[in-house]
């Protein structure tokens, strides 16, 4: 975008309303996720600005009617709520894979818990730390997380929605099919489109 253009761009999101804000902020973050691209997206409704957490407590159920998607509140405080939002099948297939499965037993996970189990007990480990499994949730190559995990010393080959330390050129493809989404989501907030519409697209 060109500057003129970016100063445009904020002129029209500082214009909505604080429902419209947030459906655009859930929209931009989640787009791929959204398309499909992604198992899930996570957001940190803070405190900050123009208070999205308080906007998302008041506006969640309506967001949840407006949705394609579902979501699951992690944790919660007094200055930020951090919510998981997810394509349920693409969530739980990648949950049960054998891989993914065998290394989130390691953190108290079991093959016989179904999804919201599963979120629960990621949920009480998120009051603590930001548990490194959360990997799994969104999405990243197993043997991306493992490494990250086990081999904290190892050096990454490339930075993105993840850290990478094996498949780079996958990694590549993936990030700029990621990034292309949302500036798609871009140009058409340019071009007039309200998050209402978006969400439909």
């Amino acid at each position: 975008m060109s500057r003129e253009q970016v100063d445009k761009f904020f002129n029209i999101i500082n214009e909505y309303n604080d429902f419209e804000y947030l459906l655009y902020v859930i929209i931009c973050h989640c787009a791929p996720t959204l398309k499909r691209q992604k198992i899930a997206s996570l957001i940190i409704f803070s405190d900050n600005g123009r208070k999205l957490n308080l906007i998302w407590e008041k506006y969640k159920d309506r967001i949840k009617e407006n949705l394609r998607i579902s979501f699951f509140e992690l944790r919660r405080n007094k200055k930020n709520i951090t919510v998981l939002f997810y394509n349920d099948k693409m969530l739980e297939t990648s949950i049960k894979c054998q891989k993914n499965i065998d290394f989130l037993n390691r953190f108290g996970y079991t093959n016989e818990m179904d999804l919201n189990q599963c979120l629960c007990h990621l949920s009480k480990r998120f009051q603590k730390i930001c548990p490194h499994e959360i990997g799994v949730f969104l999405g990243y190559p197993i043997e991306d997380v493992i490494t990250f995990v086990d081999c904290p010393s190892i050096k990454c080959k490339m930075i993105g929605y993840w850290k990478v330390y094996h498949d780079v050129e996958n990694a590549k493809a993936i990030f700029n099919s990621y990034d292309l989404i949302k500036k798609k989501i871009r140009w058409l907030i340019l071009k007039g489109y309200k998050p209402t519409q978006l969400i439909h697209d």
